[in-house]
């Protein structure tokens, strides 16, 4: 009898979603590992108020893997818009599993309790059950501490980044540990580059597990920069950061979206954040003979709209989940 594969997604935030929600139909078994240092919206009053690390990245993993298909699931995706500082801006969601983490006494039982609930089919795992925070170091020797300070910054946002660690130093979870030695595929991206897809790189351990792993590694370019994080970023770029924190020698694909027939009028509001397509100037010379290109449609058609209450920015032009499965799923059978 053939082995269902292991794909493991290695990330957080819009980017895992988008590629868990396409995979979710596909006899796979799907491990999130997800960062745990968000301190932006919501996770800020969850940190400092309840003593719980972030949740918005475990509550979009849920919605992505659930099964249940009950108005629960809905409920999940609701936010406030009303109710003054203390409560707009909040998801159920993330009420839900705060209060489930109370009822069940911590909050590592608190998620499997939500995850049994809404049948989620695979594992959703912290990559890291330490309260830490990200520190960026820029190109001119500042720093700055907090993922949400690095997401949507009021310093220069076009300045490089040129380390990036967490305060104080974070281990890898056991079970993390674990469904990376297990992986047959391990997906890094797409996402915020640095705050999401390195932040969990930086984890004591990680690195080190995936050098043990026998599983291939697939990194997915984001399709559009970041201000304040990947300013002006070239896929080059994003390659050449992404291996002064894991050895170029454990990477085995790159993906890479090739249709550049963006939605009408998206970009020039990328523009005004600084932001624009991510050029593709990977070249064979940049992947040492080892890494496999893989250049394909993977743009969805879809424009989302922004929810009441919701006052973080989002992404609007995104990867299509369709597209990403296909894609994966040709390098599963390979």
């Amino acid at each position: 009898m053939q082995k269902t594969p292991h794909v493991v997604i290695l990330g957080g935030g819009t980017g895992s979603y988008v590629v868990a929600s396409g995979l979710n139909n596909m006899p796979v078994k799907i491990s999130m590992l997800l960062t745990m240092v968000d301190d932006g919206g919501s996770n800020q009053t969850l940190r400092d108020e309840f003593g719980l690390l972030p949740t918005s990245g475990i509550r979009q993993a849920i919605v992505a893997l659930a099964d249940n298909q009950t108005i629960l699931r809905e409920l999940f995706t609701y936010r406030f818009h009303q109710g003054g500082k203390s409560i707009e801006g909040m998801t159920f969601g993330n009420l839900f599993m705060a209060a489930m983490a109370d009822i069940m006494g911590s909050q590592k039982k608190g998620i499997e309790e939500t995850c049994r609930l809404l049948q989620v089919k695979g594992d959703i795992i912290p990559v890291s059950y330490d309260d830490v925070r990200l520190v960026a170091t820029y190109e001119d020797g500042s720093q700055v501490i907090g993922e949400h300070h690095i997401d949507e910054p009021t310093h220069n946002g076009k300045l490089k980044i040129t380390n990036l660690e967490t305060k104080p130093e974070a281990k890898l979870s056991p079970e993390a540990r674990q469904a990376l030695l297990d992986a047959d595929l391990i997906i890094l991206g797409p996402g915020d580059f640095f705050t999401n897809t390195i932040a969990n790189l930086i984890i004591d351990g990680v690195v080190e597990t995936i050098k043990k792993s026998s599983a291939k590694l697939l990194f997915i370019s984001n399709l559009m920069t970041k201000y304040g994080e990947a300013y002006n970023y070239t896929a080059r770029d994003y390659f050449t950061d992404l291996t002064k924190y894991l050895p170029l020698e454990e990477v085995d694909y790159v993906l890479i979206n090739n249709n550049t027939d963006f939605p009408e009028g998206v970009l020039p509001l990328y523009e005004k954040e600084h932001s624009i397509p991510v050029k593709d100037d990977l070249k064979p010379s940049d992947l040492n003979g080892h890494v496999k290109l893989i250049r394909t449609d993977l743009l969805s058609r879809f424009t989302p709209t922004k929810t009441k209450g919701d006052v973080l920015k989002r992404s609007m032009i995104r990867h299509d989940p369709s597209r990403l499965t296909n894609a994966i799923m040709k390098l599963l059978k390979k």
